[in-house]
């Protein structure tokens, strides 16, 4: 139902990504799911960059689920260098951190994060997450057309 969606995952904890692998597959979410592990790998995956570069492989997502807290770069990082690429910076991206500070809701939405979900600490929440996430960002929403001819430029 969901092939023509492309979801980035850009999640340094193995414990945190193998559950909301878990619960993709409970949801019955089918859309291609790419995880990287940090910040980072997060912006090469975006940018075309080996390891990344072959796009039959690693296509470009329709969308991004951010960790903030991830070594090499952090979420913020990640977004604001996003929002800088001509070709990339209307890629919908949901922090799904477990910050709840407000301070960090505040600056992701300043650097153009499109949603802001804390992770749920149990199997069960994070499955009614995610399920949410289903109805509004893969039945919902409209994803907007990304320009793939656009340079990207390296993180500063």
């Amino acid at each position: 139902m969901y092939r023509h969606i492309r979801i980035l995952v850009a999640e340094d904890n193995p414990h945190d990504a193998f559950f909301l692998k878990r619960a993709f597959l409970r949801a019955g979410i089918n859309a291609p799911v790419q995880f990287v592990d940090n910040g980072e790998d997060a912006v090469k995956y975006l940018g075309g960059a080996a390891p990344f570069t072959d796009r039959q492989n690693f296509p470009l997502p329709n969308m991004m689920m951010l960790d903030l807290k991830m070594p090499r770069l952090d979420g913020f990082e990640v977004l604001q260098w996003l929002r800088q690429q001509p070709g990339l910076k209307r890629l919908p991206v949901i922090i799904f951190t477990s910050s709840a500070e407000p301070n960090d809701v505040d600056r992701a939405h300043e650097l153009g994060a499109n949603g802001y979900a804390i992770k749920p600490a149990g199997a069960d929440d994070l499955f009614t997450t995610i399920q949410a996430f289903e109805k509004y960002w893969l039945q919902r929403n409209c994803f907007p057309s990304l320009n793939t001819d656009a340079p990207t430029k390296k993180v500063e």
